[in-house]
């Protein structure tokens, strides 16, 4: 899976999905506009999922176009969430359409 939004409701929401235990979840990829942001919640779940949480530096994305990128880092049939503020998931949601892949996001 993808996070993309990764304040305290987005590392909320990975932390939720990464403990489920009927299935083998893991996260690939993370985007954010904020690079401490990104960083503290990349640190805080590697610490607590350890190996689950597989998100080299190349696949750490920053900046107003990192949805597409952690996106696209995805297979069709996998999974992003969205938790960034709600003017912009209309178009993350959009793109994840198109390429295939599943979304949560609350309203």
């Amino acid at each position: 899976m993808a996070l993309v939004g990764c304040g305290g409701r987005g590392t909320g929401a990975a932390a939720n999905a990464l403990g489920v235990d009927n299935g083998p979840i893991n996260l690939v990829a993370m985007a954010d506009i904020f690079d401490d942001r990104l960083s503290n919640s990349y640190q805080g779940l590697k610490k607590r999922y350890g190996d689950r949480v597989d998100v080299p530096a190349h696949a750490r994305f920053l900046g107003f176009d990192a949805y597409k990128k952690a996106i696209d880092s995805l297979n069709k049939g996998d999974i992003a969430i969205f938790t960034t503020p709600p003017a912009f998931r209309w178009v993350h949601f959009k793109y994840a359409i198109e390429k295939g892949v599943n979304v949560f996001m609350e309203k």
